[in-house]
């Protein structure tokens, strides 16, 4: 009988099975890390950005330096300005001021602008008589256009104080002949100066005017918060600027307000008993939802080291951050959803080309409140209606403040 012989298979080849199972487990743990350093970047940049809100939007500002983001690359009648830093101004039309060390220019307007070899080039005409910047000066262009107190308006003029929850604060006070006061509120991180274009309108209908600074401003008292709030606590500024006007003899009130203080007036229409002796409200380029302006300017920012926009996923995980890190109260910033409250007529302008606050959101007021609000739309920047056609700006106020009486 012959031997038996045997076949044996080689224990080093492993089964299909377990090498499907192996290349299984590498793809879950390379995709555990990708999804791990993807949390990992998201939870950074979402801290990150909740912290440009901070500094950005709700930090009070130490002061105010002139950012001089131009140079003078050749001065006549015509001033050419050459960009030195990344700015929003370029191409801006209207009326502006040149602001250098030691001078002041008021300019008529915007000849032309491109972009140059040297940077980006805008060349402004001077009005007759002004005496431009020297050659290689550091300017800033300004649309406040006049710099200074009212006696550059040939008005008289004097500081009063009134009194807020957070101490006393300071005030321009122009005497009229109407009952009827205007009470001025500049944008945030500004000065009274940014009233000097609005002031000849309400001097010429005789109201008087009172230019109030508030809490947060350069030099004034802090918030309790530390921060900005857009209208949470600083309308009770605005009611005891009211109450003061009140003590001394005006019967009711208009309000006007640049920017961040479209919150702050937005706030006391929709909360402040004193709201009833205010007759009409006038906004340029009014904060009325914090919460939609962060988006906005977000969707215009660039991530770091990425050409893309910052996305809302991360916009909204930055400002849930926000929120705990410095106690911000979106809802409470967002006046679109309190306008049922108000019940006075509101004259809103606001540009098309504003890239600091959207116009949809004072489109949105109007459309909520037709009754009451009158939008004035048109192709200027941030608060610069006035610039680009001061008689129709003057010409919309006038109009509007004759329809309420």
């Amino acid at each position: 009988m012959g031997k038996r012989t045997s076949q044996t298979v080689s224990p080093t080849q492993p089964t299909p099975r377990r090498q499907r199972r192996s290349l299984i487990a590498i793809a879950i743990r390379v995709l555990a890390g990708i999804v791990g350093l993807f949390a990992v970047l998201f939870l950074a940049a979402g801290w990150y950005f909740s912290g440009q809100i901070e500094s950005g939007a709700l930090a009070p500002p130490k002061s105010e330096p002139p950012a001089r983001e131009w140079r003078v690359a050749g001065s006549s009648q015509n001033v050419s300005l050459i960009a030195t830093a990344d700015t929003d101004q370029a191409g801006e039309r209207g009326l502006s001021g040149l602001w250098w060390e030691g001078g002041y220019a008021q300019s008529t307007d915007l000849v032309r602008s491109e972009d140059t070899s040297e940077g980006w080039l805008d060349v402004r005409s001077l009005e007759p008589g002004e005496q431009g910047p020297p050659e290689d000066t550091d300017v800033k262009v300004d649309f406040y256009y006049w710099r200074g107190t009212p006696d550059q308006l040939g008005l008289e003029y004097e500081t009063v104080r009134y009194t807020s929850d957070v101490g006393t604060l300071p005030a321009w006070f122009i005497d009229g002949t109407s009952d009827t006061w205007a009470i001025v509120v500049h944008g945030k991180g500004g000065t009274p100066e940014e009233a000097l274009r609005v002031i000849p309108i309400l001097a010429e209908r005789g109201h008087p005017i009172l230019v109030i600074q508030y809490r947060n401003d350069v030099g004034q008292a802090r918030d309790p918060s530390g921060y900005h709030t857009y209208g949470v606590t600083d309308w009770q500024d605005v009611a005891s600027a009211v109450r003061y006007a009140n003590e001394n003899g005006a019967t009711d009130h208009i309000l006007f307000g640049y920017s961040y203080a479209g919150s702050m007036v937005a706030s006391y229409l929709s909360t402040s008993p004193l709201r009833n002796f205010t007759t009409a409200a006038i906004l340029d380029s009014p904060v009325l939802s914090f919460s939609d302006t962060v988006d906005f300017r977000a969707s215009n920012t660039q991530l770091p080291l990425l050409p893309l926009d910052v996305p809302q996923a991360l916009t909204d995980f930055s400002k849930w951050i926000a929120s705990w890190r410095f106690d911000v109260d979106w809802a409470a910033t967002d006046y679109l959803d309190r306008t049922a409250d108000m019940h006075t007529p509101l004259l809103i302008f606001h540009g098309d080309e504003d890239i600091s606050v959207p116009v949809q959101t004072s489109r949105d007021m109007a459309a909520l409140r037709p009754d009451l609000v009158t939008l004035v739309e048109n192709g200027s920047g941030h608060t610069r209606s006035w610039n680009i056609d001061p008689d129709a700006y003057a010409s919309a106020i006038n109009e509007f403040l004759d329809s309420v009486g």
